[in-house]
Parts: structure tokens; C-alpha cells; sequence
């Protein structure tokens, strides 16, 4: 659903699956299911409005922290996953500058890092 940007889907998705850190705890899987979820939550809210882009910008909030929780435990490969969440996060709120900054960052932190593969997200 992510990849066709059906976010609802994605978000109906996500919260049928629940904690999935708890199941598989410090594995690949996890963290990019962390970094999917947050940025689904941040891609819904954008086509929300009210109570509902509230709820799902608070859900994202939370997730975000987790990330940034691993980023500042010294865990290098979820950086630019932060800057592609903050990026998100500032478009949402009607902060292109910023988000332009952060997506750069992004780019420039996947490939210094080697992810080439999230480079183009």
C-alpha cells in the first residue's frame, strides 16, 4: 500500500500488526517497519484533516521518537531515516525550507552510509 500511496490501507495495515519490535527485537525487519510506519502515519495526516490528522501525527510522533532513541544510542543506520521522517514531518507543517533541507540531508547521509536503495525515498 505504501508504494501506491493508498495511506489508509497502510495505516490499517499497520496498526493490525501491532508492535512488531516485540516479536522481532533488534532485526532489519523491525527498524524498517518502524521507519514505514512513522512515515505512513506522516503521508496519512497529510491527507487528513481535524481530529484525524491530530491522531495520526501524534502516532507518528511516537514512532519518530523511537527513532531518534536509536540515532542517539549511536546507531548510525537509521539517520537517515530520521531525516526523511523530519522532512515529512515539516511538510506536514508547512515548512518547505526545512523539508528541502532535511530531504537533502537524507540523501547525502543514505549515500555516505551506503544505502543506496533508500537514496531515492
Amino acid at each position: 500500500f505504501v508504494l501506491f500511496h493508498q495511506w489508509r490501507e497502510a495505516v490499517d495495515l499497520v496498526q493490525k500488526a501491532g508492535n512488531v519490535r516485540l516479536i522481532l527485537p533488534s532485526t532489519y525487519a523491525s527498524v524498517r517497519f518502524t521507519f514505514l510506519e512513522a512515515l505512513t502515519y506522516l503521508k496519512a495526516a497529510q491527507s487528513s484533516s481535524g481530529w484525524k490528522k491530530r491522531q495520526m501525527k501524534k502516532s507518528a510522533h511516537r514512532t519518530i521518537q523511537i527513532i531518534q532513541g536509536w540515532a542517539k544510542n549511536g546507531n548510525v543506520n537509521v539517520v537517515h531515516y530520521l531525516y526523511v521522517l523530519e522532512a515529512e514531518l515539516a511538510m506536514l507543517n508547512g515548512m518547505s525550507k526545512k523539508a528541502k533541507e532535511k530531504f537533502m540531508a537524507a540523501i547525502v547521509t543514505s549515500s555516505r552510509n551506503g544505502f543506496l536503495q533508500d537514496r531515492a525515498l
